[in-house]
């Protein structure tokens, strides 16, 4: 596949004429609808985390946000929201 600018986020022009010349149209990923996380069920060291993001904020100043799991930022996303229904 020759492409100028190669991307994992956008489907390829060479790619989509294959499938066409294939009759199939290009696959695309569902998004998968989950439920809210309980405020008890939030793991608490990410729990602290989120109040230091939201503490951050509040001060304007950067966070370091380092790399984690799907669930751990769903974890993180949601002592957010937490944090911000108490303030």
């Amino acid at each position: 596949m020759k492409s100028t600018d190669p991307s994992i986020m956008t489907v390829t022009d060479e790619y989509v004429k294959r499938l066409q010349a294939e009759c199939e149209q290009v696959k695309r990923q569902r998004r998968i609808a989950r439920g809210d996380i309980a405020a008890a069920d939030v793991d608490p060291d990410l729990r602290s985390f989120g109040r230091h993001i939201a503490g951050c904020v509040r001060k304007g100043k950067s966070v370091r946000v380092p790399s984690m799991r799907g669930s751990e930022w769903g974890h993180v996303l949601r002592a957010l929201e937490l944090t911000r229904a108490m303030a």
